[in-house]
């Protein structure tokens, strides 16, 4: 066999081993759950090896992929790690995991793992991954439509929808919003134009900016001309406070120098 040959095979027997029996299958592909709600993804594997550990991992926006929990074959007791644990029922060969008081940040790919320790090679068997969708909790949504138009030019236009719930876990180009003062969370959609005929009422039903609401649902839209103009008060009062900031810092720097040079007479 000559050696590039060679060099495959042994990457082969490395990647894949002797038994070539290793499955992971995760079900449903997607699944959504309502904000503060548990839920749980389910996985099963098969393996001929007595000696493995199962691992959950999620995916971070980025690619990477972060570790959540594992259980060895060997434990009988189930794993727990804060907001995580699993069901390991190893004679059914599954195991589940359990994501108690859902969180938006938990919106995310999971995939299981299997690691096989017996044949001495512990490779990684991943499944194809589960996408979870945690749905803010939105409570009495009013939906409101608002249309800014630039004071330099009346063509340019700004159309807010927001305060609204959707079904649509995916969320089109919507995005949630969270009012912490209000303790609050909604949907909102921003979409724009340049001409003088762009009208905010019929801008979100074009393709790329549709936004799917509740079958059955009502939104009573009210559209407001308002512009873009600055709040005069508001600036004044940021310019006053960062006055009082630079007098505050002369301030602490002329003490600090005269105590220095106090100190070194």
């Amino acid at each position: 066999m000559s050696l590039p040959n060679l060099l495959w095979a042994l990457v082969a027997f490395t990647c894949l081993g002797p038994g070539m029996a290793q499955t992971v299958t995760q079900t449903p592909p997607a699944i959504s759950v309502q904000e503060g709600k548990a839920v749980t993804l389910n996985c099963k594997y098969s393996t001929s090896d007595t000696s493995y550990s199962l691992f959950w991992y999620k995916q971070s926006p980025s690619g990477e992929m972060i570790f959540l929990i594992h259980q060895n074959s060997f434990n009988q007791q189930n794993t727990i790690e804060g907001r995580y644990s699993v069901n390991f029922q190893k004679a059914s060969t599954s195991i589940s995991l359990m994501i108690s008081a859902s969180q938006l940040g938990d919106s995310s790919m999971y995939f299981c793992v299997l690691r096989e320790e017996g044949s001495g090679f512990n490779k990684l068997v991943f499944g194809i991954g589960t996408r979870l969708f945690v749905q803010p909790n939105i409570k009495n949504p009013e939906p409101a439509l608002y249309q800014l138009t630039s004071p330099k030019s009346s063509d340019t236009s700004v159309c807010l929808f927001t305060d609204f719930d959707s079904s649509d876990p995916s969320g089109s180009n919507a995005t949630v919003l969270e009012m912490m003062t209000m303790e609050s969370k909604s949907y909102g959609a921003v979409t724009w134009g340049s001409k003088s005929s762009f009208n905010c009422t019929n801008s979100f039903q074009q393709s790329d900016v549709t936004l799917t609401l509740p079958s059955g649902s009502t939104c009573k839209v009210k559209d407001v001309q308002q512009s873009f103009e600055t709040d005069k008060d508001l600036n004044l009062m940021n310019m006053s406070l960062i006055f009082l900031r630079i007098i505050f810092l002369k301030t602490v720097g002329f003490n600090l120098f005269m105590t220095l040079r106090l100190w070194s007479n």
